[in-house]
């Protein structure tokens, strides 16, 4: 027999699927972990116990499915909309926004069954939402309780002036050589606020000859409200083009040659009607951009440029004309997505494509080139963002692939993300998810089982793990907003309460807690500040439920809400009360390469005696090897209370702690690290002593 101590310093990998437990040549089974749950993997290594689940309220009906959607204008100023049936609620900061005595609300046209698969693009205090089987929406703020919904048109904004009047001051119908030749007229106007050109005027005609000496033809009309100037157009053989421009209400045209490649807009909306609603949208290149209706699944429409609710276009289409193009591929694949990265990248249905604007850069109506980057096919569900990379859920197999421009291979080229976790993606699909980047670039993912899994990811640093989380409940939705200094994420969790199914908002709290008695480990959880006190009320949407406390600093379990309220054994100013889950790490079969005398280590009877762990702000973690996973009468608590005094709450604890294990042989030389309680762990470093018999 020989005594080693082994050491797995970093836990970047997560958790590995049991596929892989073989697999010790790979790079990332030394970083892996057998089991990770309700934790998450820092980006320098360690993991963490996930922080509790802070209760916000109930939707407005718990029946019904429900979306999160996230509005944010700055830093500051952050919103996660409620959208349920046909109607929408506004939460900050954790609460519900509140008109008079009751949650202000905005009629929608989205029944429950639509709001799955509503699709935003936000600037500024404008958000456009789609879905296919529904009108494009604009939705306004104009303050946390004033909210406007509302159908564009998809016209210009400025109003096109009044018929011309025109006028021959010039009048030449006396001179000899005189043709009598009609002329007509039509005029536009600009408007000071965006620069946006009206459509045109109806034409206004008179009678002249101005090809003599003398002859003009006076063209004059109304002023119109918000107009820094106009535009006049004269017709050419049926077709009207530009002579001049005039910041008055009046033009004099001495026989100026219309310009027959500069013509007034005509207007164009493309979805009116159902079938002609656009699936998703975004913004490129200073145009908001549409794709994909039930008519034309392989379309994609373009505004003209800075004015987004303008799809207009003159002939010859002029560079900043509205213009349209069809993804032309190998089958009919929907338009699942559209995403600015550089140009515009559209993931649909059967592949990816990259459109650009070609040696112009920019996108405009003669300048489209689309380059296929790959035949994945991508899932309805919208992509996230990481840095300059894009994640996307494929159409099939629950993959997520990340997906970026690579120079040396002049392409978008990515990787399969869940290739070494894939046993928590088989027979289910990521029904919501959304990118929270600080504090630990995490990607937080609810699939359509109602389970929870989280993604930490670096791409410039080969850190992609998964964990996966539970609580009493299923997840139904994520979304994530910043507050503070935190990107904060936002679920939705259905929890049976007295028998009927709830659907609760909660936010994942900060773990940025100073103090033990700050920390926050319960879920579905609220916080009492105050006077001392033993009775804790407003628990209402946990009536029935076994609750865990940790009141004070010190750890109360076996409380039970009844109306409304627990009663505790001791009186405490500061307690989060909520529902208790326990946080599992569990490492991979022990590998140590070829030891001297012994060749690998792998299929050999292991006997794990102590184990030191390297731990950060860690208090009441529990240690077992193997089987104590399943066994939680195999593991050993480390009793950590050392300087401080009895009625004084135990400190979190930096550095390294030792635990003699139960001593037992066992094939794998597994260590597990559980944590019970409401209490804050974090494992930087595993160093078990382990005897390996030959």
């Amino acid at each position: 027999m020989s005594d080693l101590r082994a050491y797995q310093p970093s836990f970047t990998a997560g958790e590995l699927s049991p596929a892989l437990w073989a697999r010790t040549d790979l790079a990332k089974y030394a970083v892996g972990l057998k089991l990770a749950k309700n934790l998450f993997i820092h980006p320098h290594g360690g993991a963490s116990n996930r922080a509790g689940l802070q209760f916000c309220g109930e939707v407005k009906a718990s029946a019904n499915a429900t979306r999160l959607i996230p509005f944010q204008f700055n830093t500051e100023q952050t919103y996660v909309l409620e959208f349920g049936n046909l109607y929408m609620r506004v939460w900050k900061n954790g609460e519900v926004v509140i008109s008079g005595s009751v949650p202000y609300e905005v009629v929608t046209p989205y029944p429950s069954s639509s709001v799955a698969d509503l699709v935003v693009t936000q600037e500024a205090d404008v958000m456009y939402i789609t879905h296919v089987n529904h009108a494009p929406h604009k939705l306004s703020r104009l303050a946390d309780d004033n909210w406007s919904l509302t159908v564009p048109t998809f016209a210009p904004s400025m109003t096109a002036p009044g018929t011309p009047t025109v006028t021959k001051p010039g009048d030449t119908s006396g001179e000899t050589g005189y043709v009598a030749t009609v002329y007509s007229y039509k005029v536009s106007a600009v408007s000071a606020a965006n620069g946006e050109e009206s459509l045109p005027s109806n034409s206004g005609s008179v009678t002249n000859d101005l090809s003599i000496a003398g002859g003009i033809n006076r063209v004059s009309w109304s002023a119109v409200a918000g107009a820094e100037r106009y535009i006049v157009y004269k017709e050419d053989n049926g077709v009207y083009g530009y002579i001049g421009g005039t910041e008055g209400t009046s033009f004099d045209d001495e026989n100026i040659t219309a310009d027959l490649a500069d013509t007034p807009q005509t207007g164009y909306n493309p979805f009116t009607g159902a079938g002609n609603y656009p699936r998703c949208s975004t913004f490129v290149d200073q145009r908001l951009a549409f794709a994909s209706t039930l008519n034309n699944p392989q379309a994609c429409w373009f505004s003209q440029s800075a004015n987004y609710e303008n799809f207009g276009y003159s002939r010859p289409r002029k560079a900043s004309d509205g213009f349209e193009f069809r993804i032309r591929s190998r089958q009919v694949n929907e338009i699942r997505s559209l995403l600015q990265t550089r140009g515009l990248m559209v993931l649909t249905s059967g592949g990816e494509f990259v459109v650009s604007g070609g040696q112009d850069e920019y996108l405009a109506p003669d300048t489209i080139v689309v380059k296929n980057q790959g035949y994945r096919g991508a899932s309805k569900v919208q992509p996230v963002v990481v840095g300059n990379v894009v994640l996307f859920a494929q159409e099939r197999g629950g993959v997520i692939r990340d997906f970026s421009y690579e120079f040396t291979e002049d392409s978008f080229v990515g990787k399969d993300l869940t290739i070494m976790a894939r046993h928590l993606f088989e027979d289910r699909s990521i029904k919501a998810w959304a990118y929270a980047q600080a504090p630990y670039s995490m990607v937080w993912c609810v699939l359509d089982d109602g389970s929870l899994v989280s993604l930490t990811y670096i791409k410039e640093h080969d850190v992609w793990g998964w964990t996966r989380h539970e609580t009493d409940g299923m997840f139904d939705d994520v979304t994530v907003v910043a507050e503070g200094q935190e990107d904060v994420p936002y679920f939705i969790v259905k929890r049976t309460i007295g028998g009927s199914e709830k659907r609760y908002i909660e936010r994942l709290h900060t773990r940025s807690f100073g103090t033990v008695e700050n920390a926050f480990f319960v879920d579905s959880g609220l916080t009492y500040s105050g006077a001392p006190s033993d009775e804790i009320s407003g628990l209402d949407h946990l009536e029935g439920k076994e609750v865990v406390a940790l009141a004070d600093g010190n750890v109360v379990r076996g409380l039970t809400v009844t109306a409304g309220q627990i009663v505790l054994p001791f009186n405490a100013s500061i307690a989060h009360i909520g529902l208790p889950y326990e946080a599992t790490l569990m490492t991979l079969d022990l590998d140590m390469g070829q030891v001297r005398g012994l060749g690998t280590v792998q299929g050999r009877k292991k006997s794990v005696s102590e184990v030191t762990l390297r731990v950060e702000k860690t208090r009441g973690i529990w240690i077992g090897i193997e089987d104590a996973a399943r066994d939680s009468g195999k593991l050993i608590e480390y009793k950590q209370r050392s300087t401080e005094a009895w009625n004084e709450a135990i400190r979190a604890y930096t550095g390294d702690i030792e635990i003699t294990s139960m001593w037992d042989w066992a094939n794998g030389g597994n260590v597990v690290v559980k944590q019970f309680d409401p209490l804050p762990m974090t494992i930087l470093a595993v160093m078990p002593d382990v005897t390996v018999g030959r």
